[in-house]
């Protein structure tokens, strides 16, 4: 497998764009971004701004015949995750390799569901503040990716290249060991961070100090622990301190987690990837999760005003 140059991104919201431009900046990457042509023709006349800078991005369609992309960044949405993953099959290639960057703990299979297992690596951001005003996005901490195979007690090579295309750029990354336990940690921090943020409309600030938000986030990422414990993933509530004592005191008390950016602007939520699914988890293994089912039930009801 040869070393990553080619890169196509779909999903140019607060999180797509931030790593795109980086990774564009290097000077030894091409990056597309594969949109649909109303997207194009908005891109292309409006522009995408990355801290007030133009981000010059070379656009290409789903319809569009082009060399396969070595590496494929999908960062959608969740709502739109079918449409992304059918977008980028004219771009899959025999040496492609894809890389979630959605919330959650079901892209990577859904995407595998599609173009095979051995397509796909788990992946997840933590950290970043990017935040989305139209087409412009302000971002002053680019967080961390932390991805791999499933397990990593020893780096693939397809691994080894996305960390050293990440490099280039500066991204801060890890390949943890147990990537399953990673991602359920993310799981964790977003049914408590992104739902508690966007029902009581508090920017990260609230959370960094004791008080009735973070206690509440806190009870939502309780109930992820106990689901994680009951499937024997190595997840506990040090995690949960660790979180909030290490990464939430470092991000900007201005900045607002993707779910209160969702409710501000009006725009339907990720709640079926969060509350929605601990509640069915929940049901699968008999577990009570009565704080997600009541934030489920706000968030829907929020969206309902829309």
């Amino acid at each position: 497998m040869s070393m990553i140059k080619k890169i196509a991104i779909v999903g140019l919201g607060a999180i797509g764009s931030v790593y795109g431009d980086i990774l564009q900046k290097t000077g030894e990457l091409e990056v597309k971004a594969i949109v649909d042509q109303k997207r194009k023709q908005r891109y292309e006349q409006k522009g995408i701004y990355v801290n007030n800078e133009p981000v010059s991005f070379t656009y290409i369609t789903p319809e569009e015949k082009s060399e396969a992309a070595d590496l494929i960044i999908v960062s959608v949405k969740y709502g739109q995750l079918e449409e992304a993953i059918a977008s980028i099959l004219n771009h899959v290639g025999e040496n492609t390799t894809i890389l979630s960057l959605l919330n959650g703990i079901t892209s990577e299979e859904e995407i595998a569901a599609v173009y095979g297992r051995e397509k796909v690596v788990y992946a997840m951001c933590n950290g970043i503040d990017s935040t989305r005003d139209g087409n412009s996005i302000y971002c002053s901490n680019p967080g961390k990716i932390s991805f791999g195979e499933k397990k990593n007690e020893e780096l693939t090579e397809r691994v080894q290249n996305i960390k050293a295309c990440f490099e280039k750029g500066k991204i801060p990354v890890e390949v943890p060991k147990d990537m399953e336990r990673t991602l359920w940690y993310k799981f964790m921090i977003n049914v408590g961070m992104n739902q508690v943020s966007a029902v009581t409309r508090s920017p990260y600030g609230f959370f960094q100090e004791p008080g009735f938000a973070r206690d509440l986030a806190m009870d939502a990422m309780k109930e992820v622990i106990m689901l994680a414990k009951a499937q024997k993933i190595d997840l506990s509530e040090v995690d949960m301190d660790d979180f909030f004592k290490n990464i939430v005191s470092n991000i900007s008390k201005d900045g607002k987690t993707s779910m209160l950016q969702d409710i501000e602007a009006k725009r339907l939520t990720e709640v079926t990837m969060f509350s929605e699914k601990v509640i069915d988890y929940g049901k699968r293994l008999n577990i009570e999760t009565p704080v997600n089912r009541t934030l489920y039930q706000i968030i829907r009801a929020l969206e309902s005003t829309f």
